[in-house]
């Protein structure tokens, strides 16, 4: 979810370490995708001298040693906050940029930085019972997005666009995914680059880079960069290996080999991944069903009429097998699978996995859709928010302004250089891939409030191949309804 213009400082520690190869890469006669940079030439450029260090808009200032704290989703689990600040160093290339990050604010502003752990994954309960009380032990709240719409619709935070010094317009923040989370141009919860949360949520299609071998198969990144990479031709990959490789005639996950293995999340990412979504917003910015129109609903048809139901594609939400990932995931890293659609967290769980794995966008719908969209959920995304009872916002505005732009200097170089294409990622053309899919993230409210149980409704009936329109129309009311009434809760808030 990161800006182009800070690509040539995300890539500049991997050009240093292996310019030769990076250099051939940039060389390539692939073109990228429409709307992306060729970031590794402006990387091999910005390598020679040393890069200028990143900084907000902000004039100096001292707080005197204040000490300013959040309130943060800390858990034993993946999605947990632990990106907020650091306070030791120990080798790993993230923590440490955390660390150097909190070293830096607090030094150059003369603030200390704490930290409130939740202890549970939910904070909604806790937030809700300290803010009521007024409590202002903490001036700042990191949670998922789910907690955080529930927090807005209850008048519990300050809409972040009114607060001084915090500037949402800037690269630093998430732009493309920011946008998704305005409701009546209101904003209370934002993220960016003073998190890698929202990247490691982003889904994503890991691939078989030697099935695709194997099977004499165009590469899938030149397919992206050909403006090919469509469900059809998704599809068509999927059939061609589908295999029953024990012969029994009976298709087993545990035995055979499919095309494709997702999660029942799966309509949806490829529905959202053709540029639509549930619900959009109108000139006002007011949410409405947009599943509704007779393009949306063809889409979505089309897609199920192509997947819904196909043998050579097994959706299924098991993870009894291994405790890090789902079932879907053990059976790709048995090398069974060529596609396996998931969150970019999970290229870190399977690091030790000897299957050459590859990254790609969800497919385009056909050839004539304008760009690549990613998908990201309410679950796994953390925002940052300020409480309605931080009566001095300006000061934690400053704060986060100053921590989200000096994140290019330290987290977000960490994450995207070293965790993902030096320790991860097995190939140079993932590093073009990363950049255009973290560039083309969205999210939608119908997920974040989950209107009606609309979502689940569509997943479903699009990877089933049941009748699309009729389920549209089962949940059109009480969806509708629930629009509404966040609509209303948002609109009555005092400006």
């Amino acid at each position: 979810m990161k800006k182009n213009l800070l690509a040539w400082l995300l890539l500049g520690a991997v050009m240093s370490a292996s310019a030769g190869s990076m250099i051939a890469c940039g060389d390539t006669a692939e073109t990228p995708a429409a709307g992306t940079q060729n970031v590794q030439t402006a990387a091999v450029t910005e390598a020679e001298t040393e890069a200028p260090r990143v900084t907000a808009d902000l004039p100096a200032r001292d707080f005197g040693g204040e000490t300013l704290t959040f309130y943060g989703r800390i858990y034993q689990g993946a999605w947990s906050a632990s990106d907020i600040l650091s306070r030791t160093q120990d080798g790993e290339q993230i923590n440490d940029a955390l660390y150097d990050r909190t070293n830096y604010i607090e030094d150059t502003y003369n603030v200390k930085l704490d930290l409130v752990e939740s202890g549970e994954v939910t904070v909604t309960s806790k937030v809700k019972s300290a803010i009521t009380a007024g409590d202002n032990s903490w001036q700042a709240l990191v949670c998922d997005v789910y907690d955080a719409g529930s927090l807005s619709v209850d008048h519990m935070l300050l809409d972040l666009k009114s607060v001084e010094n915090l500037d949402l317009s800037k690269p630093w923040w998430a732009q493309s995914t920011n946008a998704s989370l305005t409701i009546d141009n209101r904003q209370f919860y934002a993220t960016g680059d003073i998190f890698i949360k929202d990247n490691q949520a982003t889904r994503v299609f890991f691939f078989n880079k030697d099935m695709i071998k194997n099977y004499d198969l165009v590469s899938p990144y030149k397919l992206v960069f050909d403006n090919a990479w469509t469900i059809e031709k998704f599809m068509e990959y999927n059939e061609v290996v589908y295999t029953d490789l024990n012969g029994d005639n009976v298709m087993s996950r545990d035995a055979d080999q499919y095309g494709t293995m997702a999660q029942p999340q799966f309509g949806n990412v490829l529905y959202i991944g053709a540029g639509q979504l549930l619900t959009s917003k109108d000139d006002k910015d007011i949410p409405f069903l947009s599943c509704m129109s007779e393009r949306a609903i063809s889409i979505m048809t089309g897609i199920s009429e192509i997947i819904g139901g196909n043998p050579s594609i097994s959706c299924n939400g098991d993870s009894d097998i291994n405790g890090e990932y789902p079932n879907n995931l053990v059976y790709f890293q048995d090398g069974r699978v060529l596609f396996a659609p998931e969150v970019l967290l999970h290229i870190e769980t399977m690091r030790g996995c000897d299957v050459d794995i590859g990254i790609l966008p969800p497919p385009k719908y056909d050839v004539s859709q304008d760009r690549y969209y990613c998908y990201a959920d309410g679950w796994c995304v953390n925002v940052v928010s300020i409480p309605v009872t931080n009566t001095e916002s300006e000061k934690m505005g400053f704060i986060l302004e100053a921590m989200a732009a000096d994140s290019a200097n330290n987290l977000t170089p960490a994450y995207y250089d070293i965790a993902l294409t030096s320790k991860y990622v097995r190939d140079e053309e993932s590093v073009k891939m990363l950049d255009l899919i973290l560039n083309s993230v969205v999210m939608d409210n119908a997920n974040i409030f989950t209107w009606g149980s609309i979502e689940d409704a569509v997943s479903t009936a699009i990877y089933k191949g049941q009748p699309i329109a009729s389920t549209l129309e089962k949940k059109q009311k009480a969806t509708q309804k629930a629009i509404d009434k966040t609509v209303s809760a948002i609109e009555s808030y005092e400006d």
